[in-house]
């Protein structure tokens, strides 16, 4: 069942809602996938962009965070694949990160293992890097995961075992014997 035409000022009123509930969690999503603030900053407000232009395309069977989710998926994706293709025209990047108004590291403790798992996770495969993304960093639940991928649970048990057991070898490969396991 699709939104019935409503008001753009309903539908701004909706998508500023789903705003203040959802952005730190899309924001920290798009962080561990990118691992770049400014293109996070802008992938959130196109996310949040894109939810808007497609709101009467909402159909209400999942929940608003996993269309949400799913919508920042597919921007991400799009931004690693612009990406990978930059790499192969210029070998060299300059690569400054642009401070953000946000500053994520005050929600978390451990600073450091905080840095030394995205340093990780950014090495992983996209897939394997969106499934460890959205299981342990965002607590979204196999369901939910299914919902926002479009893939099998049996796929998404089989992607994650094999994520942490790369982030385990790297953790191991860099020195290991950290205080704390990466996951």
């Amino acid at each position: 069942m699709r939104w019935a035409t409503i008001s753009d000022n309903l539908k701004e009123q909706k998508v500023m809602e789903w705003y203040e509930l959802y952005y730190k969690d899309l924001y920290r999503f798009i962080y561990y996938m990118l691992g770049d603030r400014q293109s996070c900053e802008d992938l959130v407000h196109d996310t949040f962009l894109r939810a808007y232009t497609s709101f009467e395309k909402f159909e209400k069977r999942a929940s608003v965070k996993t269309w949400l989710f799913s919508i920042a998926k597919h921007l991400v994706f799009d931004e690693i694949r612009r990406r990978k293709r930059r790499r192969s025209i210029t070998l060299f990047s300059e690569g400054k990160d642009i401070a953000s108004p946000l500053n994520i590291e005050k929600y978390i403790e451990n600073r450091d293992t905080v840095e030394r798992s995205l340093k990780a996770i950014q090495q992983l495969k996209p897939d394997h890097r969106l499934v460890i993304t959205l299981k342990k960093i965002e607590d979204c639940s196999t369901k939910e995961i299914v919902e926002i991928l479009g893939w099998s649970e049996s796929k998404i048990r089989k992607t994650l075992s094999r994520g942490l057991a790369e982030l385990r070898k790297k953790d191991i490969a860099e020195g290991g014997g950290h205080n704390e396991p990466i996951f």
